[in-house]
């Protein structure tokens, strides 16, 4: 009686060794996940290829240290499949956006919301992510490795890390000088390295998360009060801040555009600052900087987190104090005070689909018709913010078409895109001029308006998309910001307030680090804190004025 063997596998998974294993990984995610180190590379050195290869080389023997360091023995697999799909992750967002990732775009993914989010899973993504990371992880997982013994596998590791650094020192040192200047000068070269320079944001990220943890809060502007003209004013001062999201100066009607991006603004006697400028390129980063005291200069995230800010000072000062956001949240700004979102029922038009910020118009007629003290009201917009552009205004306000209708930008012209971003400009332009002609229409309150955008955007400049590029190499069109002031005749009179020095004021450059100051100056609140060199209003109080 014959045995019956059974039958052989149709597709027998073949065996590799550890090392070959690597090797096949470090060979794909350079040749296929790290083009923009490529290109890079070759257009810094167009005549001398050695150095195209020693770069390649040190990061090469780079992300094989990575594989060993990270992955010994049974780790091996499941570790290179991570980094694979790291690295097809963040090559299709430089691939698509332009984008680098660092630790300030780390933040933004951990913060945002799965609104937000969903915009950026599109079919482009998920195939890209998918031909290039998911099928290679499979084929990672499909032959078998031969393991070597415990006692083996305790000094080939070792061996391993230290001849993969080796070999990175080799490719740095070989030619030092142009390693180093080039390095130093050209940052955006290892911040496309993939998976590394995620790694590493992540690393700083998640360092900054258990650094602030509980700390001693610094308090700040512990002597604020309302000064003699808050106190005398004849109404309750009602200031709404519009805090913009990613409408940038360059497609901004007021501060030069060939298109009329801002009919219903030019209308309104708003003061304008033309040359304004962000603390940042992301929400994460701009919004804690412009309402900290800290001047960009001084900022870091920790040190806002240990101190007081804007809000602080002003809820000291006797306001009542009210952030709603239609965005991201507070950032931690109003950690002390507390935030709310939008409510839909305000108006369910306005949230068809996305609240559009329209629904932030009953909210301020609900605040003047109802306010008893003086009130700062803060309003986080969603604005401009992309890709999904189509969705901050309404179909019947679309007036620059074709526009593009998608997340996916690969799907749209480059006309397309900057039609629905102006059409949402369009739509910024026409909530804040109805606040203003909602605020001039109440007589119960003294009221006042600024607007101030966190961010810019990129529409394909320079192959660059969205925001969020590090600041090193941030192009303007993502710092450069709209940033306005509309003071009522009532607010103006009660606060001694000369116009047109204010008006010449604003032609100057200015920037994020003078929301604090200015706010204080604007409100006539008395503290040592303000700074007269970033408060607007400094120059501008008329003694004489009745």
């Amino acid at each position: 009686m014959t045995e019956t063997l059974p039958p052989e596998p149709r597709f027998p998974r073949p065996t590799i060794g550890h090392v070959a294993l690597n090797l096949l990984v470090t060979l794909y995610v350079m040749g296929v996940l790290n083009t923009g180190v490529w290109s890079r590379l070759m257009l810094q050195f167009p005549d001398r290829p050695v150095n195209v290869a020693l770069f390649g080389l040190a990061f090469s023997a780079l992300t094989f240290l990575t594989l060993e360091l990270l992955g010994p023995w049974r780790l091996q697999k499941p570790v290179a499949a991570a980094l694979i799909v790291i690295a097809a992750s963040a090559a299709y967002f430089e691939r698509a956006f332009g984008t680098l990732v660092d630790r300030e775009l780390v933040r933004s993914v951990f913060e945002t919301t799965p609104t937000e989010a969903q915009h950026l899973v599109t079919l482009g993504a998920v195939g890209w992510i998918g031909l290039t990371g998911v099928v290679p992880v499979a084929l990672v997982f499909w032959p078998r490795v031969s393991r070597v013994g415990i006692w083996h596998q305790l000094w080939r590791w070792p061996l391993a890390v230290m001849l993969s650094l080796v070999v990175v020192l080799f490719g740095l040192f070989a030619d030092y000088a142009a390693a180093s200047s080039t390095l130093r000068e050209h940052q955006d070269i290892a911040g496309a390295y993939q998976p590394g320079a995620t790694l590493a944001a992540l690393v700083r990220y998640g360092k900054e998360q258990l650094n602030s943890g509980e700390r001693v809060l610094q308090p700040v502007g512990e002597d604020a009060a309302p000064g003699p003209l808050l106190e005398t004013a004849p109404a309750p001062v009602l200031m709404v801040l519009f805090v913009g999201e990613t409408l940038r100066a360059q497609n901004f009607g007021l501060d030069g555009y060939a298109r009329d991006t801002t009919p219903g603004l030019a209308e309104r006697a708003v003061i304008n600052l033309p040359d304004a400028h962000s603390c940042g390129t992301a929400t994460a980063v701009s919004l804690p900087c412009m309402f900290s005291p800290l001047t960009q200069a001084d900022y870091s995230r920790e040190a806002f987190l240990g101190r007081e800010n804007l809000l602080d000072v002003l809820a000291r000062a006797g306001f009542d104090v009210r952030w709603v956001d239609n965005n991201t949240g507070d950032q931690h700004i109003a950690a002390r005070l507390g935030w709310e979102r939008v409510d839909e029922a305000l108006d369910p038009a306005a949230c068809a689909v996305e609240c559009t910020d329209e629904v932030f118009l009953p909210l301020i007629e609900q605040t003047a018709a109802t306010i008893t003290r003086n009130t700062v009201l803060v309003l986080h917009m969603i604005g401009n913010h992309g890709p999904a552009y189509y969705l901050r205004y309404p179909e019947e306000r679309a007036q620059f078409t074709p526009d593009c209708q998608t997340a996916q930008f690969a799907d749209c012209s480059a006309e397309e895109i900057v039609n629905a971003y102006d059409n949402a400009v369009l739509e910024t332009d026409h909530v804040l001029s109805r606040a203003i002609d909602i605020l001039q229409a109440s007589d119960r309150v003294t009221p006042a308006m600024v607007f101030l955008s966190d961010h810019g955007e990129s529409l394909g400049e320079g192959g660059l998309y969205l925001h969020a590029a590090p600041m090193f190499m941030a192009p303007e069109e993502q710092t450069h910001v709209p940033m306005l002031m509309w003071l009522g005749a009532r607010f103006r009179t009660a606060m001694r307030l000369d116009e047109g020095c204010l008006r010449d004021v604003a032609q100057e450059r200015a920037s994020h680090d003078m929301l604090f100051s200015s706010m204080l100056g604007l409100l006539d609140v008395q503290t040592e804190v303000r700074d007269p060199a970033l408060d607007l209003t400094a120059t501008c109080r008329r003694e004489d004025q009745a």
